[in-house]
């Protein structure tokens, strides 16, 4: 999808879905502190035709980027009506609901549609990234240069689909900018218990057993409440936590709930015992603001992670499909998935690869759901006419895996898996180091589970035998430094 069918695609949803998006703005707004002190003061009137005044100026914003009426109504309302009842942070949080509002209408819209997904993500983040950074601006708080280094790690966030990979950065973002010395991030658990997901000068092992039940603790009562809270001196400090603090030699410490579209995702734990600067109330409003950019990031992983496993779940229906109409291959792909994901692996290929791999190699038979069992399961050697049906499930494969997004790295891996190093393969009768690596290291992997298996036609070959034919086609049939690491990992 084009940049410009997107924002057109976003401002159809967006005008269609006006009126729900405007009465659950307005009823999460006056959730914010700074809102609800001024709840009664402001009338209803001036409050419903603010919001909505800037909604439709987003809207034509997201359709002319740089256009720049959101920033105009913003100084209006801020200055003239109802938001100049809330300082910045407030009014930056109010934004971020309506972020998370529209985040989730997007993910509805766009359903499993991965690629559409990430760029009506891009399109939404970016639009209201700008209003935040603009209420930063006519704001001209202290703390602006925190606020959008917070932006900044709050799009680096957004982007990252690897939970622990997230809350690392989450905590590393968290530490950085109130310069703490002691960590945790825990996230909710299926079963209602918090664990500590990443951590920073905790022991490894305790960080590993900690498990907090909702509405016990500080972090449960924060995690019940949705409220942070400050253990500094100035303020009041019950005498158990006194003691713990002492244990662990804090001066100061913060917890700050994660949340995402008013659903508890965990909790952000801090504490210092180095820094003179003790955490202070501008402390915690700068963490909650940096805690609501985390709740939507973990948010929108889960979701992609949820994805993810319904797109592997289809991958493994479809393997197994294949393997069901012949006994002879049942449990063949995973055997190459074994294979050449030990064989990346000793390749020191990325993590990256590795995961191609892996699906590739489940997937490089796909194709043969398209050859008809005449000729797949010939017990007798195939004419030449009928090896030319055999040499279309690539073809085949393609033709299949196309229409799922999440697999178009796959597919040309999945292609050329039949191509042979010096190029006298098929599909394309690609040469050399032209081939994938990913199809150059399933191609070894899948000849030895071939020659080592039965086959109506054949017995399997004695496993020596299977390895010295492997060796013999070093740098004809195969990559020949693919074959050496596979023969280490023979040895082994």
């Amino acid at each position: 999808m084009h940049y410009k069918e997107t924002r057109e695609d976003i401002c159809r949803l967006l005008k269609e879905t006006s009126g729900f998006i405007l009465e659950k703005w307005a009823g999460l707004i006056f959730s914010v502190p700074g809102f609800l002190k001024y709840k009664g003061v402001i009338t209803k009137k001036a409050h419903a035709e603010g919001i909505r005044m800037f909604f439709k100026d987003l809207i034509s914003d997201i359709a002319r980027p740089q256009l720049k009426r959101c920033e105009y109504t913003l100084k209006r309302l801020i200055f003239k009506d109802y938001l100049s009842a809330s300082n910045a942070a407030d009014v930056i949080q109010s934004l971020m609901l309506l972020r998370s509002l529209l985040l989730d209408l997007v993910s509805q819209h766009c359903g499993n549609d991965i690629e559409k997904l990430k760029t009506f993500n891009r399109v939404i983040i970016e639009a209201m990234g700008n209003n935040i950074v603009c209420v930063s601006d006519i704001y001209k708080k202290r703390d602006f240069t925190r606020l959008e280094t917070i932006m900044m790690y709050g799009k680096k966030m957004i982007r990252i689909h690897d939970i622990d990979k997230l809350c690392d950065l989450i905590l590393k973002a968290a530490v950085m900018e109130s310069g703490s010395d002691r960590a945790s991030l825990m996230l909710v658990d299926k079963d209602g218990y918090m664990r500590i997901k990443s951590s920073i000068g905790i022991p490894k092992d305790i960080a590993a057993k900690a498990r907090i039940k909702i509405g016990l603790g500080i972090s449960g009562t924060v995690a019940k409440t949705g409220e942070p809270i400050i253990i500094s001196k100035g303020h009041k400090i019950p005498k158990g936590v006194k003691r713990y603090m002492r244990g662990l030699k804090l001066r100061s410490s913060l917890s700050v709930p994660i949340m995402s579209n008013g659903f508890l995702q965990g909790v952000l734990n801090l504490g210092k015992y180095k820094s003179r600067h003790i955490f202070d109330k501008d402390d915690a409003g700068l963490l909650v603001i940096l805690a609501h950019e985390a709740g939507t990031a973990i948010s929108n992983c889960r979701l992609f992670q949820e994805l993810h496993e319904l797109y592997e779940g289809s991958i493994f229906s479809l393997a197994a499909a294949i393997e069901a109409r012949d006994n002879y291959t049942h449990g063949h792909s995973s055997r190459v998935t074994d294979i050449a994901v030990e064989i990346g692996k000793a390749l020191s290929l990325p993590e990256d690869t590795l995961k191609r791999i892996r699906l590739a190699s489940m997937l490089h038979d796909i194709g043969k759901i398209g050859i008809p069992d005449n000729v797949l399961l010939k017990p007798s050697r195939l004419t030449d006419q009928e090896f030319d049906i055999i040499k279309k499930h690539p073809v085949y494969a393609v033709n299949i895996l196309k229409h799922l997004p999440r697999l178009k790295d796959v597919v040309p891996i999945v292609y050329h898996e039949h191509e042979r190093f010096d190029g006298n393969g098929y599909v394309s009768r690609l040469k050399g180091e032209a081939i994938p690596v990913e199809s150059r290291v399933i191609a070894v992997a899948d000849a030895f589970e071939a020659m080592t298996s039965n086959r109506p036609y054949r017995k399997s070959m004695f496993r020596q035998k299977a390895i010295d034919e492997i060796r013999r086609n070093a740098g004809t049939q195969f990559d020949p430094v693919v074959v050496r690491v596979f023969l280490k990992i023979m040895k082994k």
